[in-house]
């Protein structure tokens, strides 16, 4: 299995106090996009980056109590009020382009991400990682070759590595990263989920 030394970015920790930010794409062939967290107790406020003329529909399904769900026509935030692992679909309504997820206040934990891409589009998870070492997981359609990359703060490729060479990602170290899936063959849909 490659592992991944984990850098410290500086463009990124700075940017990431709080914790992540993920990264997907709005467009009409791909419309969904998931994210799983863990809130701990108090408001959790995530915010949703959308791209000009467009809108999603956020919901938000607690492993206890009531779902959230909003529909977005601009970028704002989203409140959770109670402790709990939450699993989050955004689903596009209308537009094209890149939306953002970041946590604001509550500190809450990404548990996993996922997305449907194509070789013109990519996504992105900017993470902080609270561990010295981490294992992430990805499940992606096996007729897809996906290759994901280790960016340094300006978007250089660090190290790559084929998920065909090993579905498990270790980061070691601790610290910020930047982490991003792409296929170099085919398009689909690929989770990743963070090893307890």
């Amino acid at each position: 299995m490659k592992r991944f030394g984990l850098l410290i970015l500086a463009g990124v920790g700075s940017a990431l106090a709080a914790g992540f930010l993920v990264q997907g794409n709005l467009s009409e062939a791909w419309d969904k996009s998931s994210l799983e967290i863990r809130a701990s107790a108090g408001v959790t406020k995530l915010w949703f980056g959308l791209p000009a003329r467009s809108g999603m529909t956020v919901v938000a399904k607690p492993d206890s109590g009531a779902t959230v769900t909003v529909k977005m026509n601009l970028s704002g935030t989203i409140d959770l009020r109670a402790p709990g692992v939450y699993a989050i679909e955004m689903t596009r309504d209308s537009g094209e382009g890149q939306w953002t997820c970041k946590d604001v206040t509550g500190n809450p934990v990404l548990l996993g991400f996922g997305s449907t891409v194509d070789e013109q589009r990519h996504a992105r998870m900017s993470y902080r990682a609270d561990d010295d070492k981490e294992t992430w997981r990805f499940k992606w359609p096996k007729d897809v070759t996906f290759l994901v990359r280790l960016l340094n703060a300006s978007g250089k490729v660090m190290e790559e590595q084929d998920l065909w060479d090993s579905d498990r990602i270790e980061l070691v170290g601790g610290g910020s990263f930047t982490l991003e899936v792409a296929p170099t063959d085919g398009s689909g849909e690929f989770s990743a989920s963070k090893s307890e």
